[in-house]
């Protein structure tokens, strides 16, 4: 944003520019310059409390209050630019041939005044609340005995059975992000951190890398060896042709998963909780790995480590890097009745339809 061409391609096309590189701020700008076309709104007469009843209806309060703060601090960039100040008047010079320079003045004067008081935050105020208990509805975790059911769910005579088990139990005995599932190759589960069998994540959020060991739960990655079926490179988990899991003659391809299509193949396989069908989310298997481990004894900075967070917060303070054998984790899951349906029974053979 230092060259004059985009400045005005900004003026022009009333698409206000992120103030950082960061991707979550490129997607946020992105969003709010589609509710400006698609509300016929205009960059220099921004309505934030609009967008932002806007946003609450999909959002939770203090994700709209990130969306609105990087919003502002954009439309700050643009105030303090001396570079497009001097493109605006440029720009309104063209526009209105006809009017003197002190008129264009004023004119861009009045733009960027009308800009500083529309972004002021009092004007677009976000309430938010904070919980102090919270329901185990909102935020479901396994136990053992839950987690091991979700693994008998999938049908594991079926290929796609084969696939949706390898990653549940990956899930939960490693507490991977669905971002991160789906990035998996298959090298990646054949890593060794510490001199324990460990699996890699290249890429997690933040654009961290990390390993996380298997300790005594490898048996997820004997679950996962099962879809594999021998398969040495690649993604670890692709898609069905045609999405059709469950047709008599199944077909994997080439195509990896989305993040989407794991979201939609959790919700097939729902298990009783409290006597009640309950479906769950990626995220929830996360969960489940954090308190389920914590409960095994395992100490906070090393879930974290596992985990990729940044801090604990409310766990114990920072203890230093830990090494592979201190972070390998007890198995948490029994295994076996999934284990013994995948080696027991006849399976459909694992067949890639070329593309």
């Amino acid at each position: 944003m230092t060259q004059n061409l985009n400045l005005v391609h900004v003026i022009r096309k009333q698409q206000l520019p992120p103030h950082s590189a960061d991707k979550n701020v490129v997607s946020q700008l992105r969003r709010y310059n589609r509710w400006l076309v698609e509300t016929g709104r205009q960059l220099y007469q921004p309505d934030l409390e609009s967008y932002r009843d806007h946003l609450l209806a999909t959002l939770v309060p203090s994700s709209v209050k990130v969306h609105l703060s990087n919003i502002r601090r954009s439309y700050k960039m643009l105030v303090n630019s001396l570079e497009h100040r001097q493109t605006l008047v440029a720009y309104l010079e063209r526009r209105f041939p006809d009017d003197d320079f002190a008129t264009i003045k004023a004119k861009a004067d009045e733009l960027e005044l009308r800009l500083a008081r529309a972004i002021d935050p009092e004007r677009s105020r976000v309430a938010v609340t904070t919980t102090q208990d919270e329901a185990d509805s909102q935020r479901l975790r396994l136990t053992p005995a839950q987690g091991a059911a979700l693994m008998m769910q999938p049908d594991v005579t079926t290929l796609r059975g084969q696939r949706d088990v390898a990653i549940i139990a990956l899930m939960l005995a490693t507490g991977l992000r669905e971002g991160e599932i789906v990035r998996l190759e298959v090298d990646d589960l054949y890593q060794t951190y510490g001199g324990v069998p460990a699996l890699r994540v290249k890429s997690g959020k933040g654009a961290k890398a990390r390993m996380v060991p298997y300790g005594d739960m490898l048996w997820a990655r004997r679950i996962a060896e099962f879809w594999l079926e021998g398969c040495k490179r690649g993604p670890v988990f692709t898609a069905m042709s045609d999405g059709r899991g469950d047709m008599l003659e199944q077909r994997a391809t080439y195509k990896r998963m989305t993040t989407r299509s794991v979201q939609r193949m959790l919700r097939r396989y729902p298990i009783a909780i409290d006597g009640v069908p309950t479906t769950v989310t990626p995220h929830d298997l996360r969960r489940s790995y954090a308190r389920n481990l914590f409960l095994a004894g395992i100490p906070t900075e090393v879930i974290r480590q596992n985990l990729g967070h940044s801090d604990v917060k409310t766990t114990q303070d920072y203890i230093g890097v830990l090494d592979g054998s201190t972070r390998a984790p007890v198995s948490v899951y029994d295994p076996t009745d999934v284990l013994n349906e995948l080696m027991d029974k006849p399976i459909r053979r694992r067949v890639i339809q070329e593309e």
